[in-house]
């Protein structure tokens, strides 16, 4: 029977390297997933973690805490094994989510590699905690015909991270937040690029894409061994997706707003 819990702001939901069998929808409320005590973004309501221990039996890959008042639906490994049985549209759903998670948990492996390595391939935008704005409006502005018609307006405002971008096709699996019509030869691939927001900063980092992307002229993704993220620097900047002649190209613009 699926239950509902509730976390308090600061609780621990799971924990990195403990062994569950759970899984959790949030109904209200956002956590935080951290990995090794580095951030990896946030989840917000109608979001869903823990999914991997319902497949293998391995531990936890990352921790998720509470940082609000949090209320989940707590899926069991058995239910969720009737789920796959008897709904065809939920499976497809809860695997979507879980291809990816994979390539998104496969990006911040690579980081983390480049980093025990040494290898500081793009300098990341940093900003003094003291100072850090405590709101942020993200919008995306489309800098060529092409670009503008891919937003649904022009500009676009960002509201819930991460925000996935990859190229618009019938696949099942392809979860995307922004879908962008593309033909051959592709610019875009179909889990091309993320959107994060690491605290104050907004980033970009690869999913995965085959020609990658570029911030600021700073290229990550594609054929690099870099996958992000790469941060913007005060109010923005130039993403583009795909080569340095892509068409999708967009200015994205940062906003701080006084609580």
């Amino acid at each position: 029977m699926i239950t509902l819990r509730r976390f308090s702001s600061g609780e621990i939901i799971i924990k990195e390297d403990d062994v569950g069998e759970t899984a959790y929808i949030i109904e209200t409320g956002q956590v935080e997933v951290t990995k090794e005590g580095k951030h990896f973004g946030y989840y917000v309501s109608g979001e869903i973690f823990g999914e991997m221990s319902m497949i293998d039996d391995k531990p936890r890959s990352a921790t998720v805490t509470a940082i609000e008042e949090t209320v989940v639906k707590e899926i069991h490994r058995d239910e969720f094994l009737d789920i796959l049985k008897s709904d065809q549209e939920a499976a497809v759903k809860l695997l979507t989510v879980f291809f990816n998670r994979l390539r998104e948990l496969t990006a911040l492996v690579l980081q983390l590699q480049a980093e025990k390595e040494g290898l500081q391939i793009i300098p990341e935008f940093k900003v003094d905690a003291q100072s850090a704005p405590t709101v942020l409006e993200v919008s995306l502005q489309g800098l060529t015909p092409e670009a503008e018609q891919t937003l649904p307006q022009n500009p676009y405002r960002i509201r819930e991270f991460p925000f996935r971008i990859g190229r618009k096709s019938n696949d099942p699996f392809a979860h995307n937040d922004l879908s962008i019509p593309d033909s051959i030869p592709y610019q875009i691939s179909r889990h091309h690029a993320v959107i994060i927001r690491e605290k104050s900063q907004i980033g970009a980092m690869d999913r995965g894409s085959t020609l990658g992307a570029m911030v600021d002229g700073n290229r990550f993704g594609g054929g690099l061994h870099n996958p992000g993220p790469v941060f913007f620097a005060g109010d923005g900047g130039i993403l583009v997706l795909g080569t340095d002649e892509s068409p999708f190209r967009y200015q994205v613009l940062i906003h701080t707003v006084s609580s």
